[in-house]
């Protein structure tokens, strides 16, 4: 299969790209879908329209959160393309969210001002449903659904494709293309604890690796502090943080508010930092009786349930739990990649042929995203990746015609114990709290893993496991390549460093190659 441009992922990013493309060109896109990630989970995102707010103002929250590791240049495009998409929701015939005041503005963790809208907490849902119905109506635009992407064609130093896996038919094939846009989402689910869907694994960071791109800010993993434990039915989902400074508040196992004892702000603080102090409690203090920590939401103003809340309380009282009057346990879990593939401002990666957006790419949230700024950042770069990939496209190359399909093989190890042993060695290595014996053990063990996992290609399930375990290698070398504790990586044994840098992997043959550059 040919064609112009190859969007690997359909979730928001990849489909603002797709919509970019299709309008402002004559280029042919074909979009690969297994899933739409954490799209459906897009509640709001940051867009600076407050009376007190600014772009400036913005940009000095945005670059705060991630502790001064961003990158300025990404930040900034965030930042100042963001009022723009007022005029982009008006064009789909899309509704913020209003009240008396104009737009409706959330209070997010590590926001100076009220900052995040939304449509009915349902920002993400709501756009894909409009683009897609908008998409639909260019024949130069087909979306294949069932597919799964596993491995990057380059030739003579450009990618030109992806090579495929059809899980309807159960065979894999190739995909060529001019250029290739990676919009794959992060890396959360090979984490045992995550709020993350389980379409969502480690592809994107092993496909770019071994084509060739640079990977940065791996070790930067933010924990969602408050992720449901119990019940089962909502196990993994979150609750958004917004909630505390309507008059939520986190009580230990015997009910002391006990991020009172951490800051002055109690629980209005950096989901980094408030995920470390619920680690902590629960450490020194013990656990409610599944393992976490109590969220009271019973002094929230019943108009904030019949509101913006509302999708809340509906999920609980489904479950036979009033929000309004009894408090939930949760707990820390993977929740956003701040890491991933090194891009410039306009999304290019350094390799020919390779456009990377979305949580794939890295440098925008350096150690720690501002709430809200995940959604803005699918649409914002959604958009610059469809501009830059209409610029990448060359008109002059020559693609493969034909390709054949090879038909799944079946795996020789037991992928379910491969499968419990990562996820037992993530939780080990690469918790809230991590430190230099847990991460040597880690990549230890990963290593001996990939070694007995032997050759994967043409087998799903193990090609599958090695691009996770591949990952999982990544992130635990970056994050022992990290001495100092910042922002959401915290080291037990840290060690005071001068200056600030970023760890930047990169394969170089059969060799990994891992510096550290200053900021």
């Amino acid at each position: 299969m040919q064609t112009d441009v190859l969007i690997i992922g359909a979730g928001l990013t990849g489909i603002v790209a797709a919509d970019e493309i299709i309008r402002n060109s004559t280029l042919k896109v074909v979009q690969l879908s297994n899933g739409s990630g954490a799209s459906p989970f897009i509640h709001g995102f940051c867009i600076p329209v407050g009376e007190a707010d600014s772009e400036e103002l913005f940009y000095e929250d945005s670059m705060r959160s991630g502790y001064y590791q961003s990158d300025p240049k990404l930040v900034r495009q965030l930042c100042m393309n963001s009022k723009e998409l007022l005029d982009y929701f008006k064009e789909l015939g899309l509704e913020l969210d209003r009240n008396e005041e104009g737009v409706n503005l959330l209070h997010a963790l590590g926001s100076t001002v009220p900052r995040i809208a939304g449509i009915q907490n349902s920002t993400g849902p709501a756009m894909m449903k409009r683009l897609q119905e908008r998409l639909k109506k260019s024949k130069r635009y087909t979306k294949i659904s069932g597919q799964r992407a596993l491995e990057l064609i380059r030739e003579s130093g450009r990618v030109i494709g992806a090579k495929c896996y059809d899980t309807k038919e159960d065979v894999f094939y190739s995909i060529y293309a001019k250029a290739v846009i990676l919009a794959t989402g992060g890396f959360g689910r090979i984490f045992p604890e995550s709020t993350n869907s389980q379409d969502i694994g480690g592809d994107g960071m092993a496909m770019a690796y071994l084509a060739g791109a640079t990977l940065t800010d791996m070790e930067f993993i933010q924990f969602e502090p408050s992720a449901a434990v119990w019940p089962p039915q909502v196990a993994g989902k979150g609750i958004v943080t917004t909630m505390f400074y309507d008059g939520a508040v986190l009580r230990g196992k015997d009910g002391n508010r006990f991020m009172l004892d951490y800051s002055e702000a109690g629980e209005c603080v950096p989901k980094d930092v408030q995920s470390k102090c619920i680690y902590e409690e629960m450490q020194k203090n013990g656990t409610t009786p599944h393992g976490g920590v109590w969220f009271d939401a019973t002094k929230v103003p019943e108009e904030k349930w019949q509101g913006v809340y509302n999708p809340y309380l509906k999920r609980y009282l489904a479950c036979g739990i009033d929000l309004r009057k009894e408090p939930v346990e949760i707990a820390p879990a993977a929740h956003t990649t701040c890491g991933g593939v090194k891009i410039d401002e306009n999304c290019h990666t350094g390799i020919p042929g390779l456009i990377v957006c979305g949580e794939a790419a890295g440098g925008l949230h350096g150690a720690n995203r501002l709430g809200g700024n995940a959604g803005l950042e699918t649409m914002v770069f959604g958009r610059i990746a469809g501009k830059a990939a209409i610029s990448e496209v060359d008109g002059m190359l020559i693609l493969p015609e034909k390709t054949e399909c090879i038909i799944n093989m079946l795996p020789d190890v037991d992928i379910s114990a491969f499968r419990a042993k990562l996820e037992k060695t993530i939780r080990n290595s690469l918790n809230v709290i991590r430190n230099k014996e847990s991460l040597e053990h880690g990549i230890h063990t990963v290593t001996s893993m990939i070694k007995k996992l032997g050759k994967y290609q043409n087998c799903y399930e193990k090609q599958r496991l090695y691009n996770d375990l591949l990952t999982a290698y990544i992130t635990m070398v970056s994050a022992l390549e990290r001495s100092s504790s910042v922002g959401c990586h915290c080291r037990e044994d840290a060690i005071e460093e001068m200056g600030t840098y970023r760890v930047e992997i990169k394969k170089n043959g059969g060799c990994m190659d891992v510096h550290r550059k200053p900021i």
